[in-house]
């Protein structure tokens, strides 16, 4: 049987996207040495599922959904920026995500424990909610690209998400490509 490498995430609105996409731009020009995430394909991982059969992502999607219902829109705001470990030695350059009323924290904590039930290993690490926009190739090429998100304090504002995507991601020479499999509302 096919097996689709899949995730769970927020997608952002366009007028964040926008704001992300301008404020990715403008950090290009200090450097090289990365790998730029495409600005349509940023988005808000809540659980990267791996391989997964094409079969059981109705099931993923069916598991969800009531989960999903319980909660209603809610605020995300973005702001800041930062790097995975490390500013020092950067790997993956990011985009802060805020919300105050944990219930981000809530819902990525309640797919965890259900996806634990079908047969997917719980995540390791404290959920870091992040928007990644870029992979670090050359260490020694980023110093300046660094120095430049340290100094600058990105604030792109809040939106408000509807729902969540069970999404597709197809990796390509270029980078990955990604499209929607399921989309599950948030309660209205």
């Amino acid at each position: 049987m096919a097996s689709i490498r899949t995730f769970i995430c927020i997608e952002l609105s366009r007028e964040m996207t926008i704001k992300v996409r301008d404020y990715q731009y403008y950090i290009k020009t200090f450097g090289r040495g990365v790998r730029w995430v495409k600005p349509e394909g940023i988005h808000l991982t809540l659980k990267f599922l791996g391989d997964v059969e094409e079969a059981n992502i109705a099931n993923i999607a069916e598991r969800l959904k009531p989960i999903v219902q319980d909660f209603v829109p809610f605020k995300i705001k973005l702001t800041g920026s930062g790097a995975f470990p490390n500013f020092k030695r950067p790997r993956v350059y990011w985009i802060g995500v805020e919300e105050t009323s944990a219930t981000l924290v809530k819902l990525h904590d309640r797919i965890d424990n259900a996806l634990e039930k079908e047969g997917f290993e719980k995540d390791q690490h404290d959920f870091s909610p992040h928007l990644t926009l870029g992979r670090v190739k050359f260490v020694e090429e980023v110093q300046k690209i660094s120095t430049e998100l340290q100094r600058t304090n990105f604030e792109g504002g809040e939106f408000q998400p509807r729902e969540i995507v069970i999404m597709k991601s197809e990796l390509q020479p270029s980078g990955a490509a990604y499209a929607p499999l399921y989309k599950l509302p948030f309660k209205s």
